[in-house]
């Protein structure tokens, strides 16, 4: 005799809710009732449930408690979910809670909430940054009115506008052209895997060049960055021997970390050991490091590095010190000689490795220094780059 079929819902298991429609408050119950009467996996879904509205600045309850209370979960996976949303939850009562953390008993939860309280104090730092550059500005505006007028103010606003917006417009561009080629250069990478073509010589091609772009739109981001930080104000009295040093040894550093030899590169240092300089120290070695790397980049390239002659000669010139720096290149068209001399950020290079943001840099750190930034150059002949400060006044 063949035994009646079974309900159909004897036979089904239903699956648990997820932890996306779990109602908090009732989550909050049963937890406190039984640590695991939800499956882990949903109670680390309830977490990032709730890190959202926390960061958001709603602390109230369930968030506050369900929070704390899968802090101490059983399972380490969860913990260290909490530990990780440590980076953006607004008030450490957290003080508490990120201490609690630290000390777990599980070594990736305590990574976990040490590495998010280091992004947490960056962001915070940021933050506190940006509001610093707001209220500067402000400050600016406000100092125009009182000493110009109000319509003084606003046209210094709309050319610091225009400027900006030249300076997005130019970075954006530069952007999309790598985003363009990183596209092309994937899918045509997903059509060889597809073929089964990908170990073959062209592969290794498309990535590489998916790793140059990557690598440059990198340096882009690094030079955007570093144009943004402000000029320090406090100035000390330096050797110009030792800056010149420093950029020196930083530039060897780059060309060594991009495989590139400079042993073909006769380099020509003619600098007073005594002749010192008042500034900002790191402003003017970056100064020195972006010009530097530019006159190795316009020398001739060979198999074996770039081939050549590069100058620096440091002197006294009236009142100023001026800091020379030649190389034996092809040398720049007088119509892009015009178009560099405006120091304008967002321009690349046609080198291929140049972001466009290195002159303009040092063109802004030695004027925020009471100096200036020129440029020559012959074709055929070279370049010659002169950075000019003003040397300290005598005790």
């Amino acid at each position: 005799m063949i035994p009646p079929p079974s309900h159909p819902s004897s036979s089904i298991t239903v699956p648990p809710p997820a932890a996306s429609t779990v109602d908090l408050t009732e989550a909050l119950a049963t937890l406190q009732a039984d640590r695991e009467a939800i499956s882990w996996p949903q109670r680390r879904g309830i977490v990032a449930r709730i890190a959202g509205p926390l960061t958001e600045g709603k602390a109230g309850e369930p968030f506050r408690s369900l929070l704390l209370l899968l802090a101490e979960d059983p399972k380490w996976e969860v913990r260290r979910d909490v530990a990780e949303a440590l980076e953006a939850i607004p008030d450490l009562e957290l003080a508490g809670l990120a201490e609690r953390m630290l000390d777990d008993s599980h070594s990736y939860v305590q990574r976990a909430a040490k590495d998010a309280i280091q992004r947490r104090t960056k962001r915070l730092r940021a933050a506190q940054k940006r509001k610093r550059g707001l209220d500067l500005v402000n400050a600016l505006e406000a100092d125009l009115v009182d000493k110009y007028g109000a319509g003084a103010a606003t046209k210094a606003r709309q050319i610091a506008e225009h400027r900006y917006d030249l300076l997005v417009g130019a970075t954006v561009h530069e952007m999309r052209a790598v985003l363009t080629t990183l596209k092309h250069t994937s899918a045509a990478l997903m059509g060889l895997t597809k073929n089964g073509a990908f170990g073959d010589g062209a592969a290794h091609e498309k990535c590489q060049l998916l790793v140059d772009r990557l690598a440059f739109l990198e340096r882009l981001l690094l030079d955007m960055r570093e144009y943004t930080y402000p000029v320090p104000e406090e100035r000390v009295v330096l050797t110009v021997a030792d800056l010149v040093t420093e950029a020196r040894s930083m530039v060897s550093e780059n060309l060594r970390a991009r495989g590139i030899s400079g042993r073909k590169v006769t380099l020509e240092i003619n600098v007073p050991p005594q002749l010192e300089v008042q500034v900002a120290r790191y402003p003017i070695v970056l100064a020195l490091v972006n010009i530097l790397k530019n006159a190795y980049e316009a020398l001739p390239a060979t198999p074996d590095g770039p081939e050549g002659r590069i100058g620096i000669v440091a002197r006294r010139h009236e009142k100023r010190l001026q800091i020379v720096i030649t190389d034996s290149g092809p040398g720049i068209p007088e119509a892009s000689l015009a178009q560099i001399r405006e120091f304008f950020t967002g321009r690349t290079t046609k080198k291929g490795y140049g972001t466009g943001f290195g002159l303009s840099c040092a063109a802004r750190n030695l004027k925020a220094h009471g100096g200036n930034l020129s440029i020559a150059s012959a074709l055929n002949v070279g370049t010659t780059v002169t950075l000019e400060l003003p040397l300290p006044l005598p005790p």
